[in-house]
């Protein structure tokens, strides 16, 4: 582990700032492309059919002791152009949905059957929404304290790399997942 992070602080120890304005910009221009997606693109409306459901479930303790439960957190689902989505606590029963999509990124904006609206925990709702949000404003600030201090030190050029590489993980990680 120590050889990666050496190997790492050695890349970054020359023209640091202009390499870690190159290394943050690149998911900083990609996360402006998905919010651009999202919300500037025209969206794509159509009909279409649940092939399959899911039960996400989260582990809890039971009263305090070491015993462990599951309980029903949502529903993920599939349809039948590979779509992915994940509803809070509601049940789709209805087979035929209507959804609207991005045209780049095909993310789901929003689901609805013919009686009502669905509440979606993927896509841009929800944990992704907050991850993205702070990732953004880390990347933000760190480019920002980069460009404006002369001198960097050991210390924070390391704190930097890592405190951004370890929220682009978990921000990654979350998009695969949901």
């Amino acid at each position: 582990m120590s050889v990666v992070i050496d190997r790492i602080s050695l890349f970054f120890k020359k023209n640091f700032k202009k390499k870690f304005v190159i290394f943050i910009t690149i998911p900083l221009a990609s996360s402006v492309i998905f919010l651009a997606d999202f919300f500037l693109l025209p969206e794509i409306h159509k009909t279409d059919v649940i092939t399959q459901i899911g039960i996400v479930k989260i582990p809890q303790n039971v009263g305090g002791t070491s015993v462990r439960t599951t309980r029903n957190s949502g529903y993920r689902y599939t349809t039948a152009t590979n779509l992915k989505f994940a509803t809070p606590t509601t049940r789709i029963k209805s087979p035929e949905i209507q959804v609207t999509i991005t045209p780049l990124f095909k993310t789901v904006k929003a689901v609805s059957t013919t009686k009502k609206k669905i509440n979606l925990a993927s896509g841009f709702n929800g944990l992704n929404k907050v991850l993205m949000l702070l990732c953004n404003i880390g990347m933000v600030s760190s480019i920002l304290y980069v460009l404006l201090t002369k001198e960097i030190t050991e210390n924070a050029r390391l704190n930097l790399l890592f405190l951004n590489m370890c929220t682009l993980a978990v921000w990654i990680y979350a998009l695969i997942l949901y």
